[in-house]
């Protein structure tokens, strides 16, 4: 099943959004909390929450970079 090329942006920005945000949430709470019992429950839960913030987020901003991007990058 394909999905309409129309989507293109959208679905690149929310893969791009989660590929980012689900490591850096498993080193922050590395980092922060260290693999102890609780680790994978504080891991999830950072994921979710950084997911939730950067997908909306990355459908704003990497647009509008790309737009910033063309302007000032000859061709």
């Amino acid at each position: 099943m394909k999905i309409s090329k129309k989507y293109r942006g959208m679905i690149f920005s929310c893969l791009a959004a989660v590929f980012i945000s689900v490591p850096i949430a498993f080193f922050m709470v590395l980092i922060n909390y260290g693999f102890k019992p609780g680790f994978l429950m504080a891991f999830l839960k950072s994921s979710l929450v950084g997911t939730a913030i950067s997908v909306p987020l990355a459908n704003i901003f990497i647009p509008l970079a790309e737009r910033i991007v063309n302007k000032v990058v000859e061709e």
